[in-house]
């Protein structure tokens, strides 16, 4: 399964499942990523701004793209 598939897949799952069942898995995750790393709340917070600029970029450029 590529990553465009997998996005679709949990797309899909998101739709049909009540918030509640996969928020709690999300929660899991998320809560087990946080407690096996080594970054400090600073660092992380970095992290995910960076992400989240990586994304918008990313959502412009695939606009750019479609006109």
């Amino acid at each position: 399964m590529n990553k465009d598939e997998f996005i679709d897949l949990w797309a899909e799952y998101v739709r049909t499942h009540d918030d509640k069942d996969w928020s709690r898995q999300q929660n899991v995750i998320i809560n087990s990523c946080i407690r096996t790393s080594t970054m400090t709340r600073e660092q992380y917070l970095r992290m995910k701004q960076e992400g989240e600029f990586a994304v918008k970029k990313e959502a412009s450029v695939d606009e750019k793209q479609q006109e």
